[in-house]
């Protein structure tokens, strides 16, 4: 592997361990690169030695995966202050409709009560988004433009994060109990202190049959979350058997 470049951007690839094998996911949240900053490069953490072929099918999927996130993400914001006057006059609107509403009050009215904040709560929620991440939806564009994925794929050398993916292995590789994906992420969470493990393991638990089962609450609640947070969760890049 090639020595990081001194004005690359490191998107951070982890081979942590699984019930099956291994599997790599990437902790850097695209949201926050900018290409105007300088190229991205890849950077692996891994205990074993990866083979070339390993290698490459890992960058050739981080780099579409970061490249499809900025396709997804380059509206957001691209018409943010004409979609703020929008949710300020619809706010208007609506303070208007409320003060007449109370005004002239009759039985008849409180139905119309309820159905104004659905009304309007739309409006004023897309034009909160559109300012929240209008910077996300510029790096996006930035992204497409002039980024640049350098072909080198460097060794992770952050100590923080080396010391935390040894903690996890030593999980598996000690054998004195049963281990599991729950097992794992209570490890990631409390041994390891590796918030964004958890949270991978909790998307890999996602994946599994029992998922499915779960409640419509429990994945309305997860959807939302992604419309809320469009980088929020680690990714799950690629996966190695035993």
């Amino acid at each position: 592997m090639h020595e990081a470049e001194p004005t690359a951007q490191l998107i951070d690839a982890f081979v942590v361990p699984t019930t099956k094998g291994a599997a790599v996911f990437v902790e850097t949240h695209y949201c926050e690169l900018d290409a105007e900053t300088g190229p991205f490069q890849l950077a692996i953490y891994s205990p074993m030695v990866l083979s070339r072929g390993e290698q490459a099918i890992i960058r050739s999927r981080v780099e579409g995966d970061l490249f499809t996130n900025a396709v997804r993400n380059c509206q957001l914001g691209n018409r943010w202050f004409l979609e703020l006057c929008m949710g300020l006059v619809g706010l208007g609107v609506f303070a208007l409709l409320v003060a007449f509403l109370t005004i002239n009050y009759v039985a008849i009215f409180a139905a119309i009560f309820w159905a104004l904040p659905f009304g309007f709560g739309p409006l004023a929620v897309q034009a909160l988004r559109s300012v929240r991440f209008r910077r996300v939806g510029k790096r996006a564009r930035s992204t497409l433009q002039c980024g640049e994925f350098l072909p080198e794929v460097v060794v992770g050398r952050n100590g923080d994060a080396v010391a935390r993916l040894r903690e996890l292995w030593s999980v598996v590789e000690s054998k004195d109990q049963f281990v599991d994906v729950m097992r794992l992420e209570h490890e990631a969470r409390f041994r390891a202190r590796w918030p964004a493990a958890a949270l991978f393991y909790r998307k890999l638990a996602r994946l599994s049959p029992g998922h499915n089962q779960a409640s419509l609450l429990r994945r309305v609640i997860f959807k939302a979350g992604e419309w809320f947070e469009p980088d929020a969760t680690p990714r799950l890049i690629a996966t190695r058997s035993r």
